[in-house]
């Protein structure tokens, strides 16, 4: 048994859910709506409102004031900072119990508990149904602990693991804490860009070895109850949040949530928002999931709609228990989202087992060739505390070379964040997998970023070139030498290779931590801290056009591809297609071309000679239309032509579009 002395006039609740952007703190919201079905508790307590800003420790701590309990949710972005805060809280208030949870906490959690003895109490998995059970023992004067299922403590020195956790049923009888008005102070403040994290569905039937979701959920699916979603839906509605995150892991997985999806469009239809809904969709894509993309498409509310991926490669896939569609199921999704005009975007994980430095760049040119062109994502592999890839045997098994690195640049007052990143592997060595993030970089840039993308289709469907030549030749060429077309993409492979060396070195913030790439961007936008490293390559880019594709011109010349009368028209043409800071949208942009490069690419009609004028009349950008085209203005600029850091698309950016293209034959 554990006890802990209950001062009856200390029942002060704080709950810590630190992130760096404004989401509405939607896991305090329920669990306290959870546990208040307990008249007792909801008698016995008070709860402060969450505190949600990542501020200097010193100044979180300041607004704790004799806690009964303080409870962290735990997250990689946010457990040092937590951390730090619970500890120095414990110094001044030892009678107060802190507990923590979320899915930062590890399973084995002896080593953690003894290295943090400040944290009395850990959570895992599903928090409801424990914190509930928990907080009705700390009503007690010397409250027992021993039988609360899924939690984990020392008593006296000794280890306790109680049994694994209860998992609420399958209608998920959580109160709304949208309804109850939880999250009224926090939306009606005044504070700009919030964002709606939001539950329809909980639970992942899929155990991909990298995830940690599925062992968290333990794999049952659960729903909440549709009345009450329409309510919520109406709430945020009228309380004009602007962006909902789905929070549902396998969203489309069931029939009823196309009915969901038409709320949120009448809802907007009725009250002018949500503006827009970003969605995890099913893994596996379907009927459901296309409706549902449709839908919010053609009411300009989808963020993107994912073709689920990981790896190209079936064996990667086989060994991190991924399923897989085949390609041909791929190439016809794509087909029918491209047919529909409905924007997809797919995600790829950098360091997978068994993957090598030729599986991942002919998986990316199998992409393209299967007709994903417009948004690819590359993420370095990390290591959660409770993903079965974590496991020593896993570890050992594929040979993973992991290094601690911080997120973030460290800021006066406030406490790092470590992530455990994948740098090489028995099948991909640090010097392949530093190639390869270097080649993810690049490919987004240019191919997702548009600067190649149609030369490279020319050069694919003609017969010329393949992806995996074009791309791995002209990186390799342009590396070559010192040219000014060949700096961005130098500076972005020493800033990589730094990585692969300096420990402290932040992943997010690596660009912020190189002053002459700082100052440049500072150029555009000196507010703005989310810089991928493909968008240093292209803005760099954007400054340097012509000598850009001057350059492309002589690698293509050196690999003996013939720069005849279409690949010349073709490039005039690329270069044309793309937005640039001089665009006027009052006035537009009015370019010729010997060929129906805009028939070829943008209506699949064969490729033929005909002299035409194309008038280029965009006025905004991204999805929703939302980013508006000032001719000279840098920091619009960048937001029209690049998106936004934070939520990501890179749909209706980089160029011109063919909506608003109008051509006239000569």
């Amino acid at each position: 048994m554990i006890s802990f002395r209950l001062n009856s006039d200390r029942r002060a609740i704080y709950f810590l859910c630190l992130n760096a952007l404004r989401f509405v703190p939607y896991a305090y919201g329920l669990l306290r709506t959870h546990a208040e079905l307990d008249p007792m508790i909801g008698d016995g307590y008070t709860w402060k409102e969450p505190l949600i800003d990542i501020e200097p420790v010193d100044l979180t701590v300041s607004k704790i004031t004799d806690p009964t309990v303080l409870l962290a949710s735990c997250y990689v972005w946010n457990h040092n900072q937590q951390i730090q805060i619970a500890r120095r809280v414990k110094e001044s208030y030892p009678e107060g119990r802190v507990v923590f949870g979320g899915p930062h906490v590890p399973n084995d959690s002896e080593p953690y508990l003894r290295e943090n003895p400040f944290v009395d109490v850990l959570v895992h998995g599903e928090g409801e149904i424990a914190l509930r059970d928990m907080l009705a023992a700390f009503l007690s004067s010397e409250p027992a602990l021993d039988g609360i299922a899924g939690i984990s403590f020392l008593s006296n020195g000794r280890y306790v693991n109680t049994t694994p956790g209860r998992q609420l049923p399958k209608d998920l009888p959580v109160p709304s804490p949208y309804l109850n008005g939880l999250f009224d102070a926090f939306l009606e403040d005044g504070r700009p860009n919030k964002i709606g994290l939001w539950e329809t569905n909980r639970g992942c039937p899929y155990e991909c070895t990298f995830c940690d979701w599925g062992v968290r959920t333990m794999n049952k699916l659960r729903r909440h109850d549709g009345d009450k979603i329409r309510q919520e839906i109406d709430y945020l509605a009228q309380h004009r949040m602007e962006d909902i995150y789905v929070t549902d892991c396998n969203f489309g997985i069931f029939e009823r949530d196309l009915d969901i999806a038409r709320m949120l469009v009448e809802a907007k239809q009725r009250y002018g928002y949500p503006k827009r809904v970003r969605i995890q969709f099913a893994k596996k894509s379907n009927e459901t999931v296309f409706a549902v993309s449709k839908l919010l498409h053609d009411n300009d509310m989808l963020w993107g709609t994912t073709l689920s991926m990981q790896s190209v490669d079936t064996t990667v896939l086989k060994e991190i228990n991924r399923k897989f569609l085949g390609l041909r199921n791929y190439r016809d999704l794509e087909a029918r989202y491209t047919t529909a005009g409905i924007p997809t975007y797919t995600e790829l994980i950098l360091g997978l087992p068994l993957e090598t430095r030729q599986s991942f760049v002919q998986g990316i040119c199998t992409l393209f060739d299967i007709g994903i062109h417009e948004d690819i994502r590359v993420f370095e592999l990390a290591l959660l505390p409770n993903a079965p890839l974590s496991r020593p045997d896993q570890r050992e098994t594929y040979g993973l070379e992991t290094e601690m690195r911080p997120l973030r640049l460290a800021e006066n007052g406030k406490v790092p964040e470590y992530v455990e990143l994948v740098f090489g592997t028995r099948s991909m060595p640090r010097e392949d997998m530093a190639y390869c993030l270097l080649f993810g970089e690049v490919i987004q840039a240019l191919h997702n970023g548009g600067y190649t993308r149609f030369l490279a289709r020319y050069l694919h469907d003609s017969g010329r070139m393949g992806y995996a030549d074009f791309y791995t030749g002209l990186l390799d060429g342009l590396l070559a030498g010192d040219t000014a077309a060949a700096r961005p993409f130098r500076r972005i492979q020493r800033l990589i290779d730094d990585f692969y060396r300096d420990p402290e070195m932040p992943q997010i913030h690596r660009i912020l931590s190189q002053p002459d790439m700082l100052a440049f961007l500072d150029g555009y936008n000196p507010k703005r801290k989310g810089w991928p490293l493909w968008t240093y390559i292209w803005l760099a880019i954007s400054e340097i056009r012509d000598t850009f594709y001057a350059g492309v011109s002589d690698v293509l010349v050196s690999q003996n591809i013939k720069m005849d009368e279409p690949l010349r028209d073709l490039m005039s043409y690329q270069q044309d297609l793309m937005l640039t800071l001089e665009y006027d949208p009052a006035v537009g942009k009015t370019v010729r071309a010997d060929f129906n490069w805009y028939d070829y690419f943008f209506h699949g009609r064969p490729l033929e000679k005909a002299s035409c004028t194309l008038h280029y009349g965009d006025k905004t950008m991204g999805i929703s239309h939302r980013f508006e085209l000032v001719k000279g203005d840098r920091t619009r600029f960048v937001r029209a032509a690049i998106g936004m850091s934070y939520p990501y698309s890179k749909f209706r950016h980089f160029f011109h579009q063919r909506d608003t293209t109008t051509r006239s034959l000569h």
